[in-house]
């Protein structure tokens, strides 16, 4: 069995549309030559725009996804299982375990804005890489066996003990936003809360921890 892995409530999304006539907002838009609703929310760009965003803490960090991406997707692949983006507003992502995102941000960022207005990549052709689906959250988790979230406020485990669970067709989850709480989403469709250390850890962290731990029990 391989990881199989979710980001939940992901920071990704196109600016919304309370924000989207801010100067800071229209200011990168022109830059870009794009129009401000197609481009991809960003904290480091539009922080005085989003300052009176709902949840504007957990918004607006499509890095912390691009990180998150990379490291996933380059790891063995016989560890790497299947693969979803649950964004901030709802929407299931699946992601090709074969896919190789671009290792420059700028071109991640494109990349995701035309997935995000496209609904998939590419938008033509047999193979998809990326797909906004029509699943909701507790859809996806019941095509597993169970949906464990890999959160700090969980129960402690070692990370040794999850490569256990592997075998049974479950779906990890780990948190893509940088502040907060997780939705009530994704409350009401997890099996269980673990946590892998005392100390509050990065998303990409958490993926490296379990993914070197179970690496020896995967195959």
């Amino acid at each position: 069995m391989r990881l199989n892995l979710i980001l939940l409530d992901s920071a990704l999304e196109l600016v919304p549309r309370e924000i989207v006539s801010h100067p800071a907002v229209v200011k990168n838009a022109v830059r870009r030559g794009k129009k401000a609703e197609n481009t991809l929310l960003d904290i480091s760009l539009h922080y005085k725009a989003m300052k009176n965003l709902e949840n504007a803490n957990k918004r607006g960090r499509p890095d912390i996804v691009h990180f998150a991406l990379l490291l996933f997707l380059t790891l063995e692949e016989e560890i790497r299982g299947d693969l979803f983006i649950h964004t901030i507003d709802g929407k299931i992502i699946f992601v090709d375990r074969q896919m190789r995102p671009p290792k420059n941000y700028n071109r991640f960022v494109g990349l995701m804005e035309q997935l995000l207005l496209e609904g998939k990549i590419p938008p033509k052709g047999d193979r998809t890489l990326m797909e906004i689906t029509n699943l909701k959250l507790k859809d996806l988790s019941r095509k597993y066996s169970s949906l464990i979230v890999l959160s700090e406020s969980g129960r402690k485990v070692n990370p040794a003990d999850l490569c256990k669970l592997m075998h049974e067709n479950v779906l990890f989850g780990v948190g893509a936003f940088a502040h907060g709480d997780f939705s009530s989403e994704v409350k009401e469709s997890a099996s269980d809360f673990l946590s892998i250390s005392k100390n509050v850890l990065e998303t990409h962290q958490v993926i490296c921890r379990v993914s070197i731990a179970c690496s020896g029990f995967l195959s």
